[in-house]
């Protein structure tokens, strides 16, 4: 992996991660190196279509060549992402309809990415030993809040020191074990728990 946050700069960028394919390609090229061969077989895609999208993104600078080597008459070519997030940059900000397209097919492929993995996990990694949630090794939770954007942003700058902080850790022991974290917060137009109707309040 390249960088871990790669700047859009160009129009035609935010344009090619518009497109339902190439996000889900991207996405599976963020957790591993593929080929378009491999990719044809994961997506059940043809692989000239495959192969054309992959162009694009690697035009775009979105994925890189990772390895070729030869198999009989064919040349296979692994490639990568370029970053695990994309971002666009200031000056990219006034085209909102490709930028608002691309923020939400980048993110609807990360929660069915999130969906294939609380599918695969084993079923002990969902059992609670207590009723305090502070002390399970799991985290579900659904919040809406509301604030003004400045103070979102406060709080989510510390959020992201956090997550530094957990990139950081690497242990080895035998007991160590994989957890997987997806994360998602964004605007809304109005709330969807509304305990204010029934007269309920939550602690």
């Amino acid at each position: 992996m390249k960088q871990n946050i790669f700047l859009l700069t160009q129009l035609e960028q935010l344009k090619s991660l518009s497109d339902p394919l190439r996000v889900k390609m991207l996405h599976l090229l963020i957790e591993k190196p593929y080929s378009g061969q491999q990719l044809s077989q994961l997506l059940n895609i043809p692989r000239s279509k495959i192969h054309y999208h992959l162009k694009d993104l690697e035009k775009n600078e979105l994925i890189y060549l990772v390895s070729e080597s030869k198999k009989r008459n064919m040349t296979e070519k692994q490639y990568r992402s370029t970053a695990r997030s994309y971002i666009p940059t200031k000056e990219l900000m006034p085209f909102q309809a490709p930028q608002n397209e691309s923020g939400k097919l980048m993110t609807l492929t990360a929660l069915e990415r999130t969906k294939e993995r609380v599918l695969k996990a084993p079923d002990t990694a969902f059992i609670t030993e207590t009723e305090n949630p502070k002390e399970w090794s799991k985290i579900t939770s659904q919040l809406e809040v509301k604030m003004t954007q400045e103070k979102f942003k406060e709080w989510v700058m510390k959020y992201q020191n956090l997550l530094e902080e957990l990139t950081g850790v690497v242990e080895e022991s035998e007991d160590a074990e994989w957890f997987y974290i997806s994360t998602f917060g964004f605007r809304m137009n109005e709330p969807f728990f509304n305990s204010s109707e029934d007269g309920e309040e939550y602690e």
